[in-house]
């Protein structure tokens, strides 16, 4: 049974992906990276460590949803005095909210560090690995769209924070 599961899931996943990007794309009308430049990062010749900084860019922008979870679901109610554990629920949603909310927000000031301190070879390969993973979005665009996302989703979870503090 659970081939069958991991199976269709296989399947589907990449389908779902593609399809959700394409929705992205064309609800914040995003405007995809110009010909030329998609000529020239593919012909360029990318040094092999740069999927190492490209994957630690990443590892650091999933980190920080964990991090804020990590940080309100466990750390404060373990430090906090004479703490009611009937109220951990509490603790687990308002860790759950934040999490994504930090892989909008925070994410978004982290690509932006990082954009700005990138080399434009380097530049490049993160746009290359972009247009190669189907999100062929400049990395400015994507960080404003970051923003309005996790403003609008902090506005739009604004009464359940309120309600669980």
């Amino acid at each position: 049974m659970s081939f069958f599961y991991h199976s269709v899931i296989g399947a589907l996943v990449p389908e779902l992906i593609k399809k959700a990007l394409a929705a992205l794309k064309r609800i914040f009308r995003l405007r995809a990276i110009d010909d030329a430049t998609k000529a020239r990062v593919a012909v360029k010749e990318y040094p092999r460590y740069y999927k190492i900084g490209y994957t630690l860019w990443l590892f650091c922008l999933f980190s920080i949803g964990f991090v804020a979870f990590g940080y309100i679901a466990f750390y404060l109610p373990a430090t906090s005095v004479d703490f009611d554990f009937r109220n951990y629920w509490k603790f687990i949603f308002l860790g759950l909210i934040n999490m994504i909310g930090a892989w909008f927000i925070i994410g978004a000031i982290f690509d932006q560090i990082f954009w700005w301190l990138s080399s434009d070879s380097f530049k490049d390969y993160v746009r290359y690995r972009n247009i190669k993973e189907g999100m062929d979005v400049d990395i400015p665009l994507q960080i404003k769209t970051l923003w309005k996302i996790g403003i609008g989703y902090y506005i739009l979870f604004s009464p359940f924070l309120y309600f669980l503090l």
